[in-house]
Order: structure tokens, then C-alpha cells, then sequence
């Protein structure tokens, strides 16, 4: 048994020595505050934009970082685009999952409308076989508007 620990234990302490990845964002932490423009969606999706919309304000709220009144820079979103694949079962007895993909383009302006920055961003949510893309937006749009809110708070003012 001790054995067992001992490896869990090295193999921990390997992987967590392995990780690049860092959470420290070496004290530059912007206070910026955004104006949100409302998501165009460039897909079939049916309400993608309003979900994806909801999942933005929610997040930069919680950070923080929505504008109550006028702000000097403008988060603008689009949803560009998004695919499904199967996800094969793990036996014959289960249904199959699939997961959709979005991709979503950001950019900032500034009060005149000059461009500050640009990205894209691209995640994925699952959904049920005999289930609709759109079954899967809610997780997809939340874990994109995670991920767009993480990378503007990292951005330098």
C-alpha cells in the first residue's frame, strides 16, 4: 500500500513540476472596464448570440470589468463559426455524445472606433445523441466567455 502512495505521490509531483502553464500574471492586471456590443452570430445556431451575450456579462461582471455607464473601449464578439463531431460511447449499450465547437472572434475599440486588439477564440460544449448543436451552447458559450475575460484581464493598460 505504501508503494502505491509513494508512486501516486512521485507521479503528482512530476506533473505538477512538468505543467508551463502559470496563473501568476507577474502584478499586471488591467482595471480596464468594456462596454459590451451585442454578439453577432454568423452561424445557424439558433439564439447563439443572446446566450453567448448572457455568458459575457455574467463573466466580466463577476470580474469586475462590464462598464455601468460609458467606457473609453468596446468589447465587440462575433460569432464566426462551429462544428460538430462524434464522440464515440465507451461500450455499445451507451448512447453517443457529441461536441460542438464555436469559434469567436473578439476586438476592442476605442471611443472612436479605432481598433485596440483582436482574437480569436475557440471552445466546445457536448451534447446528447438525438440532441440539437444548440443543446450544447450554454456550456460552449460559458467556457469561451471565460476564456475571452481571462485573456482582457491579463491585457496591460
Amino acid at each position: 500500500m505504501c508503494r502505491t502512495r509513494s508512486l501516486i505521490l512521485l507521479l503528482l509531483c512530476a506533473s505538477l513540476t512538468a505543467c508551463g502553464y502559470s496563473f501568476v500574471l507577474d502584478g499586471k492586471v488591467s482595471t480596464e472596464k468594456y462596454n459590451m456590443e451585442a454578439t453577432v452570430n454568423r452561424t445557424s445556431l439558433v439564439d447563439a448570440g443572446t446566450i453567448l451575450d448572457a455568458h459575457l456579462e455574467r463573466t466580466l461582471s463577476s470580474m469586475d470589468m462590464l462598464a455601468p455607464d460609458e467606457s473609453r473601449l468596446t468589447l465587440h464578439t462575433t460569432l464566426a463559426s462551429f462544428s460538430t463531431e462524434t464522440v464515440t460511447a465507451p461500450s455499445v449499450t451507451s448512447t453517443d455524445r457529441y461536441r460542438l465547437h464555436i469559434s469567436v472572434a473578439c476586438r476592442i475599440t476605442d471611443a472612436q472606433g479605432k481598433e485596440l486588439w483582436t482574437m480569436k477564440f475557440r471552445d466546445t460544449g457536448t451534447f446528447a445523441e438525438g440532441g440539437r448543436a444548440e443543446d450544447a451552447l450554454d456550456e460552449a458559450g460559458r467556457r469561451v466567455s471565460q476564456q475571452i475575460a481571462l485573456t482582457l484581464a491579463s491585457l496591460t493598460p
